[in-house]
């Protein structure tokens, strides 16, 4: 579907040259990211669990676990889901975001990882990041 597609980037410098897109979503097609979710959704059905253990959005997913040790085994049965049919998870765009939903300090010196690779915290408070769509949402019912 994708083949010999190519492109070029406009800025305010100019027209780069054309380039070809050898990896990657194909983006500006708004059936891009249905079509990739359809096909995630597909190869990884047989390792999805139900929400909000494991929730797809376009070409995102979020896995959550009860602690670092669930989170390392998800992230590698979905490494190895997805490298069985030629995908592979992005390292450098992977991160993890721990909550305490518990109020128990975690003693946890385990890292996050994809393979050998280290996969960095997100430092910002989960409720920081809602705070703003919950903001809206209470407006627009009221």
């Amino acid at each position: 579907m994708y083949e010999g597609v190519s492109t070029s980037v406009r800025t305010q410098d100019g027209t780069t040259e054309v380039f070809p897109i050898t990896i990657g979503l194909h983006q500006g097609s708004t059936l891009s990211p249905y079509l990739f979710t359809l096909v995630l959704d597909v190869l990884t059905e047989h390792i999805q669990e139900l929400a909000p253990r494991c929730m797809l959005f376009a070409d995102d997913v979020v896995l959550v676990g009860e602690s670092r040790e669930e989170v390392n085994g998800r992230l590698e049965t979905w490494r190895q889901a997805l490298e069985a049919y030629g995908f592979r998870l992005s390292r450098s765009k992977t991160e993890y975001m721990e909550w305490n939903f518990s109020g128990r300090r975690s003693r946890s010196t385990l890292e996050v990882k994809v393979g050998d690779h280290i996969i960095p915290q997100v430092e910002e408070d989960l409720r920081k990041l809602l705070e703003k769509p919950l903001e809206r949402i209470q407006r627009s019912m009221s």
